[in-house]
């Protein structure tokens, strides 16, 4: 809980900008911390069960840049 006394200043923050998944290199730059620093509080966070961590896309998962073109295409000869 974001409200809980016991949490530094910086945690509350993190837990109100994690509603909804986020990069952690934009949480560091909107708390104008190091990303190095943003990942332990993160890490602190992940042991309580406040938040949750997940992967990235993996680069398969992203349509090949022949599909994206007709696509394109598709949409410009409506």
């Amino acid at each position: 809980n974001a409200a809980d006394p016991r949490l530094a200043p910086e945690h509350r923050r993190l837990v109100e900008l994690t509603h909804r998944p986020v990069p952690v290199a934009e949480l560091a730059a909107e708390l104008d911390l190091a990303v190095g620093v943003v990942r332990v509080l993160l890490g602190d966070l992940l042991a309580r069960g406040l938040i949750a961590v997940h992967e990235p896309l993996s680069m398969s998962a992203i349509p090949d840049d022949d599909i994206l073109k007709a696509v394109v295409s598709g949409l410009r000869a409506l």
